[in-house]
């Protein structure tokens, strides 16, 4: 279904901007230049956005100017995120993960006072495998250890994340792609998550 279109004037006295800082933030690359949509009418030719993309990334630029950089912003919004990195209190002020998750990363990590994206997206797995599966403190740890051993190296999070117990024992196990997995008896899977979906449901909530 697509989005309802807002005008351009509608948009403005909605979310309380000006005409200059609109497009500011298009020649910044804040706001994609494909949500300008012309169109003819009555009175001539009109500019109008998707109505719910529009209002929600405004938001999300006006939350966030206050801890970001442009240059960050620009980064989230291009999904570009290689060199994302935000101070640990500001990530706290975000409220995207639980202080269990934060927990469960700092104590692999005690000695980090700030988080680029692939810490970020470790502890956002994290809280929905804790959310899905109730995960343990020790579980929880288990997989920041071998989200933050092999994910940095690769240029693609294109696996599943499987965390399995046998006889008690918990195991982390990453398999590329959709390829199929042999377990011994007595395995059984605690969690699974796809990793490229999580990372796509990461950004959007980071640049909506």
């Amino acid at each position: 279904m697509e989005d309802e279109l807002i005008s351009k004037q509608q948009l403005l006295h909605i979310a309380k901007i000006s005409y200059g800082t609109l497009y500011r933030w298009k020649r910044m690359n804040l706001i994609p230049e494909s949500w300008f949509i012309h169109k003819a009418t009555k009175t001539g030719q009109e500019t109008f956005f998707p109505r719910t993309k529009i209002l929600t990334r405004i938001q999300r630029i006006q939350e966030l100017k206050g801890e970001l950089t442009v240059e960050q912003m620009q980064e989230l919004f291009s999904a570009n995120v290689r060199s994302f990195v935000i101070p640990r209190k500001d990530f706290e002020e975000l409220e995207l993960v639980s202080p269990t998750s934060m927990k469960a990363f700092s104590c692999v990590f005690p000695e980090k006072t700030q988080f680029d994206f692939n810490d970020v997206f470790v502890m956002y797995v994290v809280e929905h495998l804790l959310k899905l599966s109730g995960l343990y403190i020790e579980d929880a740890k288990q997989v920041v250890r071998m989200l933050c051993k092999y994910l940095p190296s690769e240029t693609s999070k294109d696996y599943q994340l499987l965390l399995l117990r046998k006889l008690g024992v918990p195991m982390t196990v990453l398999v590329r792609g959709d390829e199929d997995i042999l377990l011994e008896d007595q395995t059984e899977i605690i969690a699974c998550a796809n990793l490229v979906e999580f990372e796509e449901a990461l950004k959007e909530q980071l640049i909506a």
